[in-house]
């Protein structure tokens, strides 16, 4: 894998990001000509790119300045998104989902026009309609679950552009992942807008009590997969794929909140007591992915159990509590989204 991505130029948008700052940094170990590219502000990409002079600000709505960005590149990872654009709801769905497809059709159309030679969109779990096994062929029978229809379609019509552009220009570059729900260093773990795993970590050790309080009664199952898995995913993909052909990347297990809750609490080693209120929103009862393609194909799977997974995050947060919370989400205050 390393004499793949070796000398490549490789652009990755939403390079800052949990999942892009962790490939921004594997691809700087494999020797590659890397640009990060996000409106994250400066004290964020110090923090979580080894390399900071790789970055780039650019504000992706920019078409001029993207058709430009992509001249000369060998591979584009898309990671680009709207922060926490699903736990916006309907406050600012316009904002959010405008953006997103303002950038992401910006981003392959100069991809295309340059002619990159592989181009990775990546999609998410929440596209697919609110099936509790999501195969790949399954995503446009129906509508995603209300809570995320703006980013799920806007998700899918990303995925749709990349088919027309292969139609119509004949590029046949692009490579498509839909992961579950991610998590690790880096992440957000502001609880106002932090997905299940790093806002329980944060309340847990922000404890005045020893009671946790957590929304639903812990039935629910979701799929999580770990950092370094998707990553790991996300290159064999970019090596191996099919284009315009989707692989869903997770751990392929469902795990209760329950289960999520017992981990934490258990890796933390505190004594706390758990209080479900069930008066709370808890989302889909079941969502998990069906990763039998990637498996049969490209040999994939999570190497990282739901506790490894969790302790090494807790591992990571113990000792960058305040960089954890402060720019786990950080933009650049001269653009507003």
């Amino acid at each position: 894998m390393n004499s793949f991505f070796k000398k490549k130029k490789i652009i990755v948008t939403g390079g800052t990001g949990l999942i892009g700052s962790k490939i921004c940094n594997k691809l700087s170990e494999y020797n590659s000509n890397i640009i990060s590219v996000s409106i994250d502000s400066p004290e964020r990409v110090k923090k979580v790119l080894n390399n900071p002079k790789i970055h780039k600000n650019i504000d992706l709505r920019d078409y001029s300045k993207c058709l430009s960005l992509f001249k000369d590149v060998d591979i584009v990872i898309n990671l680009m998104g709207i922060r926490e654009s699903t736990q916006l709801g309907i406050k600012k769905s316009a904002t959010a989902m405008s953006a997103f497809l303002t950038c992401n059709t910006n981003i392959i159309q100069s991809a295309c026009l340059n002619k990159v030679k592989s181009y990775l969109f990546c999609g998410s779990i929440n596209q697919y309609p609110p099936l509790a096994i999501r195969k790949e062929d399954d995503v446009w029978n129906g509508l995603p679950a209300a809570n995320d229809k703006y980013v799920g379609v806007s998700k899918r019509v990303g995925e749709l552009q990349a088919e027309a552009y292969s139609n119509q220009y004949g590029w046949d570059a692009v490579k498509i992942v839909r992961p579950s729900n991610v998590y690790g260093p880096f992440d957000n773990f502001d609880p106002e807008t932090a997905h299940v795993i790093p806002s329980l970590i944060h309340k847990l050790f922000s404890l005045d009590g020893k009671k946790l309080i957590v929304a639903g009664d812990g039935s629910a199952i979701r799929d999580f997969i770990f950092i370094d898995d998707l990553v790991d995913g996300i290159f064999t993909v970019l090596e191996k794929g099919k284009t315009n052909y989707p692989y869903n990347l997770g751990s392929g297990i469902g795990s209760s909140i329950k289960e999520v809750v017992i981990s934490i609490i258990e890796c933390s080693k505190k004594k706390i007591n758990v209080s479900w209120d069930s008066s709370l929103p808890s989302g889909d009862k079941k969502r998990v992915l069906d990763i039998s393609r990637a498996k049969n194909e490209l040999d994939f799977f999570a190497n990282h159990s739901l506790k490894d997974g969790i302790r090494k995050t807790i591992d990571w947060y113990l000792k960058n509590k305040d960089l954890a919370y402060k720019y786990g989400r950080t933009y650049d205050k001269k653009y507003k989204i």
